[in-house]
């Protein structure tokens, strides 16, 4: 049974006031430590935008990368995943990595004009530093309490994927970035924690599949980036009213949310909503 979850932010687009030693940039990564008495498990979900950033604030924050036991990526953007090869650097031997078998396919935006924003880095090269590719669509249980949700179920229909395109069977098309996923948590006592890397998905369907997959109802806390940095102000009032609904104790937004967003969140739920920074430290 999971007796304590301590989260740190590694990476993330703003700083931990205060914490000079510690770099912004646009990225996430969240260092996951949990406790289950006898065992510990110590995950990484995601590995900010490169390499010099992502261990000069493991080192910074004292976080051993060497005894990493899982890393399990949000999804093929290189702002995940960039630095991934610095982190397989300092890992004693090889070591799983838990993603969806779409984030080695082509990632494209096309904003204003087309630039690849995929891994900077080949699966092969991946495999070759260390990685053990573990490529799963659905749900998988990576600890007690602890599960990756897979594809995220797509109902809500104010939340939409637009501006990312894909090469699919030679042809040049939208990508949905069916490869985004998140983590879901069962924090005993309290309810389900889900984390997320960008949810892409949709924030509310991103809950909504990890309630459903758990089967927990009672929502505890959301951390992660929302994707609402470019929403309309439909959306982003859809999603204050969803998550004002869902009630959360907790909710931590950061990195692709936007300021526009997180301001609106926090009117809607007070206190309980903070945003993140690289440096904070969360226990669940």
């Amino acid at each position: 049974m999971l007796q304590e979850l301590r989260l740190t932010i590694v990476v993330e687009n703003s700083a931990l006031f205060g914490n000079s030693s510690v770099w912004a940039q646009h990225g996430l990564s969240i260092f996951l430590d949990l406790d289950y008495g006898r065992e510990r498990m110590k995950l990484l979900l995601d590995t900010g935008a490169c390499t010099e950033v992502m261990l000069h604030n493991a080192d910074a924050l004292h976080i051993d990368l060497s005894h990493l036991d899982l890393i399990c990526l949000s999804h093929g953007h290189y702002d995940h995943t960039g630095g991934l090869m610095g982190v397989l650097q300092r890992v004693n031997g090889r070591i799983c990595i838990m993603a969806h078998p779409e984030i080695f396919a082509p990632k494209l935006k096309a904003q204003p004009i087309l630039r690849f924003i995929g891994p900077p880095f080949s699966r092969t090269q991946a495999e070759a530093a260390g990685a053990i590719m573990l490529d799963c669509r659905g749900p998988a249980v990576i600890a007690p309490g602890v599960m990756t949700t897979g594809e995220v179920t797509r109902l809500e229909a104010f939340e939409r994927v637009s501006g990312f395109w894909t090469v699919k069977d030679g042809q040049y098309c939208e990508d949905n970035i069916p490869d985004d996923q998140a983590l879901a948590i069962n924090i005993e006592g309290k309810g389900l924690a889900v984390i997320t890397g960008c949810a892409h998905a949709g924030i509310i369907n991103t809950i909504k599949h990890a309630q459903k997959i758990t089967g927990i109802e009672e929502l505890y806390a959301v951390i992660g980036g929302f994707h609402l940095a470019s929403a309309d102000e439909k959306r982003i009032e859809a999603t204050a009213d969803a998550l004002r609904k869902l009630d959360p104790a907790i909710l931590r937004p950061g990195h692709c949310t936007g300021q526009k967003a997180i301001c609106r969140l926090q009117e809607a739920l007070g206190e309980r909503c903070q945003p993140l920074a690289a440096g904070d430290t969360i226990q669940l």
